[in-house]
């Protein structure tokens, strides 16, 4: 696959390379998206961890529903504060 570098990336990607560290510009890019899934693996290990205790909140009645309405409140209260401070 070919594929165009923005300039900016481009600049990261010769910086990185220039410090010797890195063989060539694809092992920079390489250990990136590697760091890029590293990432990904975690948020999604987060968000299943805050899964699992909301799930055990709810089991234990800790948990209770929203309220929609004191939300739309809330909301609504907080547009029009902030349509009052722009005029």
């Amino acid at each position: 696959m070919q594929y165009d570098v923005p300039l900016d990336i481009q600049q990261w990607v010769d910086a990185r390379f220039a410090t010797g560290v890195y063989q060539s510009p694809d092992d920079v890019l390489r250990d990136a998206m590697k760091a890029l899934d590293e990432l990904d693996r975690e948020k999604l290990r987060l968000f299943q961890e805050g899964n699992r205790i909301a799930m055990e909140q709810s089991r234990l009645g800790l948990s209770r529903p929203l309220d929609l309405d004191a939300i739309l409140k809330r909301v609504e209260e907080r547009v029009s504060a902030y349509q009052n401070g722009l005029k």
